[in-house]
Parts: structure tokens; sequence; C-alpha cells
């Protein structure tokens, strides 16, 4: 079936719009290769022609995986000549199935290609072994301002699901995205749900919603969660979940709901690319022992009216080590009980941080500090802290105390009998 739909989508006396039709089944075998560089990746249906629409409106493709551990393999590999190719409206389930745990890939869409776009699919990847899993893996490959072979992908009114169930006792490292940008720049997602799940028992088992590392990139709209599968919250030793990475420059995040909820260490936002542009966001970090509802380690950086919430039991709200950066306009709040809490500050400012303005936020229910940051930090302006009597407003390195409870080395697993 699948070299079925091949021949049809590259032979160029079809039509530039191919409509799929039916439930589709494809079973997956050993066949076919495609090699990059020294990546060999092995597409299942490979896409090499340009300028064409794919459109599910009529069809459900459900993939059975049996073996994907001799190669990285992708659902459909764009080569680089296929450019502008569009899936519509499609709805594709792949379930793997392997027999042991591995250190492969499995992409549902592997994109090397210019122009790329995704409007109204719902994708859906599921694992019941350890295998590395990205739905949308968009490989630009080259590390430069100027156009690289992936750039423009556009996503839109989609849904990502990538779900990995493997047994506890993983030997390996794995991470599972729901959208990894490799490089490509001016790259979209809009108005998209993205949910990926990975069970693990250590920080090299993780859960990312969205990674990029490419510039110019725009993510608005988007409905985002990682999940950790561990519910309680009260451990270190599990899956550590990402709502959403940020390592490119010049991106733009806005009006996004993004959690990472139910892992050894949970971060929403995790901003490492300089010039990045965070707004009206909801970010959420819940159900763990340390959550991080936005760490922010890039200079030159906005991050202004935003929500950011927790219900960590060592929260904070902002982790801030950064320079030249301005945070203004938030609203945070720490939605776990006193009780429960083991340490909890608003915005962590360290003392590498230079010419920052952090001004008229506003800090609610954490337990220790609202604001920790030395004077270094720069200005600190007009901020309301609204907590317990107990609560410290604003504080610096020189309160040792303090600046122990707050070490995150001192976070240790809650173990209840």
């Amino acid at each position: 079936m699948q070299k079925e739909i091949e021949r049809l989508i590259n032979d160029k006396a079809s039509p530039d719009e191919i409509r799929l039709s039916g439930n589709i089944v494809i079973d997956v075998n050993r066949d076919g290769s495609i090699t990059m560089g020294h990546t060999c990746v092995k597409g299942v249906i490979n896409i090499m022609r340009p300028n064409i629409i794919i459109d599910g409106s009529n069809a459900k493709i459900e993939v059975n995986v049996n073996d994907c551990t001799t190669s990285d393999w992708s659902l459909f590999f764009i080569h680089p000549v296929a450019r502008n190719v569009q899936f519509r409206n499609m709805s594709v389930r792949v379930k793997i199935d392997n027999d042991a745990n591995s250190s492969r890939t499995f992409s549902l869409i592997y994109n090397t290609a210019y122009g790329l776009k995704i409007d109204n699919c719902n994708l859906e990847m599921i694992s019941y072994r350890q295998i590395n899993m990205m739905g949308i893996y968009n490989n630009g490959n080259l590390d430069t301002h100027m156009d690289t072979r992936s750039d423009n992908l556009v996503i839109s009114n989609s849904t990502i699901r990538t779900e990995c169930y493997a047994d506890y006792g993983q030997d390996r490292a794995c991470a599972v995205y729901g959208v990894y940008n490799y490089l490509a720049n001016s790259v979209t997602v809009q108005n998209t749900y993205v949910y990926v799940m990975n069970r693990g028992e250590n920080e090299s088992h993780k859960a990312i919603g969205v990674y990029t590392n490419g510039r110019f990139g725009r993510f608005v709209g988007n409905n985002i969660k990682a999940n950790g599968t561990h519910n309680k919250g009260v451990l270190k030793e599990r899956a550590h979940a990402y709502g959403f990475v940020n390592e490119g420059l010049h991106t733009v995040i806005t009006s996004n709901n993004i959690i990472g909820e139910w892992g050894g260490k949970c971060i929403g936002l995790d901003n490492n690319g300089e010039y990045a542009v965070i707004d009206c966001n909801k970010v959420l970090s819940t159900h763990t022992i340390c959550g991080r509802s936005v760490c922010s380690r890039a200079n030159n950086s906005v991050i202004r009216g935003n929500v950011f919430t927790s219900t960590s039991r060592n929260a904070r709200l902002i982790d801030h080590s950064a320079d030249n950066c301005i945070i203004c306009g938030n609203f945070m709040e720490v939605l776990m009980v006193p009780l429960e809490c083991r340490s909890g500050c608003g915005i962590y400012a360290t003392e590498t941080c230079r010419n920052n303005i952090i001004s008229e936020n506003i800090i609610r229910n954490v337990l220790d500090c609202g604001i920790f940051a030395d004077k270094t930090v720069g200005v600190i302006h007009n901020n309301m802290v609204v907590s317990y009597p107990e609560t410290i407003a604003q504080a610096d390195g020189k309160n040792a105390m303090l600046k122990l409870k707050l070490n995150e080395e001192m976070i240790r697993s809650i173990i209840t009998e």
C-alpha cells in the first residue's frame, strides 16, 4: 500500500492535488532507505515531487511498525527537491511495537525541503517500548541566517501527539518531541495542539513539546503540553518535562498555553535564544518536585504581560540568568498550598545578571521570597509581592539562609510509605 501511495504522489502525470480515500493500513517493513550525509533515514513513504497537495479528507491512515530498531525511520520523508509540499486534512496514527527498547528515532514527518505546509492534520504516534520519537522533524541542517533547505515550515490548525509508554528501568536516554525544528529559519506554528508524553525515571528521559534552534521563528496561539506521567509530583527520579525549549534567535512566542507537568523536573518554557519576545502566554509548571515556569537564560529578551503559575513543591516562577532583559507586567502565582511546599520564589535572578529591568509584576503566594536578586541585576522597581506573613518581598545573596533554602541542589524526593 505504501508503495502505491508513494508512486501516486511522485508520478508527474498525477494531478497536483493528491486525494487519499478509505481506511489505509500500512505495515512497515525494512525496505527502502535514504542517506542524508552520514545519517540513514528509512522513509516508509518518500516524497520527491515539488508543489503538490496531499489531501486526506476522506482517508484514515493506520501504520503498524513492528521493527524499527535497525535504523532511524520516518513515515513521510520529504526530500530536499520536494519544495512547497502541503499536507491537508490528514488523519494518521502510528503504532510502534518493537520487541525491545531502542536508541533509534521514529519521525512521523521528516522534512528536508523548503516551504512545507501542514494544515488541519491529526498526527499521532504511540510506543510501548523505549524509542526516540518526533512528531514533526524539520531538519534545516545549516546554521545560517541565510536560507536553509527547510525554511518556511508552517504548521497550523493541527493536532500532534507523541506518546512513549516504556516500562520503568530503561537503559538508554530517550526523548519524545512534538515538533523538533533543527536550524531551519522562519518557521511558523500556530493554532496547534501539541501533546507529548514520556514515561521515564531520570533526567535522560525527556518529554519536550516544541524545540527550536532556528532563527526568526513564530509560535502563536498554540496549546502545548509535555507530560512525564508522574502525577504525584514528589520524586526527582522521573522523566523531565519541558513544554517549550527555544534556542533560536529572534523568536516570537505569544498567546500560547504552555505546560510542563507530571515529572521529576518540569519547565514550562526554557528560553535560551537571544532577542526572544515572550508575551501574552499562560505558562504552567505542575505536579513536580522541581518546577520552573520559565527559565530565562538568553540575553536581550523581553518577557511581558504573561501569566506564570506553578504547583511545584519547590517553585520558581521565573528563573533568570541573563543580561539586558525586560521582565515586566507579568502575573505570577504558586498554586500549591504552603503546607505542601518545601521552598518557593517568584523571580530568582543569579548574581551573573546585568542591566535588566524588572518592574510592574504581581507575585502571589510564594513561600520564601518574592524576588531574590542581587543589586547588580539592574533596575527592580514597583513590583508587588502578595504572599504570606513570613515571605520576604525582596532579598539578595547576602541572605545566606535564604540562599541555601532556594538552592536547587537541596531539592530531594519526598518518600512516602
